[in-house]
């Protein structure tokens, strides 16, 4: 009998244990799924703040390169302004250097032209003073007492 009151006390050991564990394994099942839930929610969470992060790094970027741009145009601006100043500038250098360049021609015309009126005017002494040296020189040989 030992044995049969073993097996059934076994037996009923075993239902307990049995029973027991089956109206646990739900709320045991829940327990699991909560924690696993919950880790779950951690990283969602964590990756959630990573993009809100990315997000307002980005945001910052967007700005500093607005402001860059901002920059960059009101410079290009001031750029595009100066050079139509530099321009018109261009322009009256231009033409004063033109005004200048048809002075400077009219001045060396006016220059070679007296040149040649002063050549001119050498070879004409030149030839004056041939004549009076030779006029003296024939005068000098006509009033010469004839050779004794």
């Amino acid at each position: 009998m030992s044995n049969t009151s073993e097996k059934i006390a076994e037996n009923v050991l075993l239902l307990a244990v049995a029973r027991l564990s089956m109206a646990l394994s739900l709320p045991a099942l829940g327990f699991v799924a909560y924690l696993l839930n919950l880790n779950l929610e951690q990283k969602f969470q964590a990756q959630e703040n990573k993009i809100v992060a990315q997000k307002e790094s980005s945001d910052r970027q967007a700005n500093l390169t607005t402001a860059r741009v901002e920059t960059v145009e009101r410079v290009a601006q001031s750029a595009i302004d100066q050079a139509g100043k530099v321009n018109e500038r261009l322009i009256s250098v231009e033409t004063k250097q033109t005004q200048e360049s048809a002075a400077s021609e009219r001045f060396q015309a006016a220059t070679l032209t007296r040149l040649d009126r002063l050549q001119d005017s050498i070879v004409g002494q030149s030839n004056a003073i041939s004549a009076l040296t030779a006029t003296l020189q024939a005068d000098q040989d006509r009033n010469r007492p004839p050779p004794p």
